[in-house]
């Protein structure tokens, strides 16, 4: 029983592997998971997504943004629509940039407290698909019980969302995904 998950386990990751790589088949505004990771009762995770404009790419998904102001509704169907739902930054056009963008993550960990850097972001709002392209700013911030995290500042349109990444999200995201590209080594070109 449990050879047959395993085998259906790698069908369905082969599957979903050679869909990444063949975007010209993926459609427009589809995104496909390649490594998810929960930690702090927040999802991260790394993404194809190809564009109105046919152009391809990976991206981190930074988690969704939680809006205190929804606590208050009586009605869940009040929920408003125009503000961020989700941000993520572009990693790359190919796995090899998606690596190399991962690992330039990682070093601003080692980086001075209030360290800015600028990230190619993205956000979405109630519809799922991705908004615009826009400068994102990143800067490394001191965790209260040390150790330090990055805050991404995201704005899209009249509307801001703040997110926070640690080096373990990173590290477990880039682990995941490089099993994944293990198995795959070909399809990762």
């Amino acid at each position: 029983m449990q050879t047959i998950q395993k085998i259906l386990l790698m069908v369905a990751v082969s599957m979903m592997t050679t869909a990444t790589v063949n975007a010209q088949n993926i459609p427009v505004g589809m995104r496909i998971e390649v490594a998810e990771v929960e930690q702090n009762n927040n999802e991260y995770s790394i993404f194809t997504y190809k564009d109105d404009d046919e152009s391809f790419g990976y991206y981190l998904g930074l988690g969704h943004v939680f809006h205190i102001s929804e606590l208050f509704l009586d009605n869940p169907t009040d929920m408003a629509f125009d503000h961020i739902d989700e941000t993520c930054i572009w990693l790359g056009a190919t796995a090899d940039e998606a690596f190399a963008t991962l690992d330039s993550i990682l070093v601003l960990f080692d980086k001075e407290v209030d360290t800015k850097v600028e990230f190619r972001g993205r956000a979405s709002t109630g519809s799922g698909r991705l908004g615009k392209p826009n400068a994102t700013t990143c800067v490394v911030t001191k965790k209260m019980l040390g150790g330090k995290r990055l805050l991404f500042l995201f704005v899209s349109g009249k509307n801001q969302a703040e997110t926070y990444l640690s080096k373990l999200a990173v590290k477990q995201l880039r682990m995941s995904f490089k099993v994944d590209r293990k198995l795959h080594p070909k399809q990762h070109r």
